[in-house]
């Protein structure tokens, strides 16, 4: 698998785990177990615009990537697919797919509720396999106002007080800043304080982050830092300390969040809350539309106006 090939598919990626830079990391680090298989269906003009980037271990077949890593699973699509080529390049895949006897089970996880996949496998019966479709996750989302004030007008009575509460209370305190690095030498120069703020809010997440994870987001940001501002590296600072943080990756007019910490000696001051809070309130400057916690149901997400999107797996067997 060659990451130079990302700069063709850049351009049609819906989210930063369609990327295959992405992809070509991840089998980097967790591939070497894996057979790559990679799938292209061409439109009637012999352009590629259907990529089916998968990887076969054993008997099962699945999406390069893994639902610990990769919020998003799918198809790649270009820009100008149509949805009445759906189903004939889904059809193609499987007969593809068919040619593999050794293939007897397929697993595509974190599937988005709005992927052809899931209207594919709800319209259609596969003579030779038998599709399983099952609630996995929600990825709450936010579509965002046209400015901050409109944006807290958005939100639940009680949410909306607690919220401006919190933020006075912490510039009440001390001196607050907020700001965002971009730049790839900033990202790398600082990410080693992502990770400690990373561990240091949850044991969750401590353990989350072990030593290959770790060299996984390493080699990524060094990898995708240098995409038009893909990037997002977010820092909360309380009285000149880097108190919370996050990491983000922006592409077609959404914000991903990808993951995110904070000290706990400072939670009393809602570090946390208040650092997704004013990268909300940056996104809209940047007329950025849709803010994306990605997965997981937290309570903090709802409270800043987040809604459910849902993730779906879908499980194949032979028949």
């Amino acid at each position: 698998m060659n990451s130079q090939d990302s700069s063709n598919i850049y351009p049609k990626a819906k989210n930063p785990f369609d990327l295959i830079i992405t992809k070509y990391v991840w089998s980097k680090h967790f591939g070497s177990n894996h057979k790559i298989c990679i799938l292209t269906f061409p439109d009637s003009l012999g352009k590629i615009n259907t990529i089916a980037p998968m990887k076969i271990k054993d008997d099962q077949i699945s999406f390069i990537g893994d639902k610990n890593l990769f919020d998003y699973q799918d198809l790649i699509y270009s820009d100008k697919y149509e949805d009445k080529s759906s189903s004939n390049h889904i059809s193609e895949i499987f007969s593809e797919i068919n040619k593999m006897p050794n293939v007897k089970n397929l697993i595509f996880e974190s599937v988005s509720e709005q992927s052809y996949l899931i209207k594919y496998f709800k319209e259609n019966n596969d003579t030779l396999w038998k599709f399983d479709i099952t609630f996995e996750d929600v990825c709450p989302i936010i579509n965002l106002e046209d400015s901050w004030e409109n944006y807290l007008s958005s939100l639940k009575k009680k949410y909306r007080h607690e919220l401006k509460r919190k933020i006075k209370r912490i510039n009440s305190s001390g001196k607050v800043d907020h700001y965002e690095l971009v730049g790839k030498d900033e990202i790398m120069k600082n990410i080693d304080c992502f990770f400690e703020l990373l561990k240091s809010s949850s044991h969750a997440k401590s353990n989350f982050l072990t030593p290959e994870y770790q060299d996984f987001f390493v080699d990524l940001l060094d990898n995708l830092s240098g995409y038009d501002d893909l990037v997002r590296l977010s820092f909360l600072e309380f009285e000149k300390s880097k108190v919370a943080s996050s990491l983000s990756f922006v592409i077609n007019n959404t914000r991903f969040l990808y993951n995110s910490g904070y000290d706990p000696k400072f939670s009393d001051l809602s570090v946390g809350l208040i650092n997704h809070a004013y990268s909300i309130k940056l996104s809209i400057e940047q007329n950025i539309k849709i803010f994306d916690f990605m997965r997981g149901d937290e309570r903090y997400k709802y409270h800043l106006g987040a809604e459910d999107t849902r993730l779906f797996t879908i499980l194949g067997k032979r028949k």
